[in-house]
């Protein structure tokens, strides 16, 4: 394995900084912002498929849905 440069990360803290809680704030209302609708197109229950393929159609099918049902809650509320 090879190491380049000597940079290091942060050990979790038990009291965060006030840098690190408006860098939370931000990124937290970035989410809030683009998530009109907060759901993930799937609803809730059992799902078998007869394969990987048809898993990975399904979760595009739900994304696509909640990708264009975000959009049009956006442009309902400009």
């Amino acid at each position: 394995m090879k190491k380049i440069g000597t940079s290091t990360l942060a050990a979790p803290a038990s009291i965060p900084s006030a840098g690190a809680l408006r860098a939370a704030a931000v990124h937290q209302a970035t989410g809030s912002a683009l998530a009109a609708i907060a759901t993930t197109g799937i609803p809730k229950g059992i799902y078998r498929f007869k394969s990987h393929a048809e898993m990975n159609r399904h979760s595009e099918d739900a994304q696509a849905r909640a990708v264009a049902l975000n959009a049009s809650h956006r442009a309902a509320r400009s």
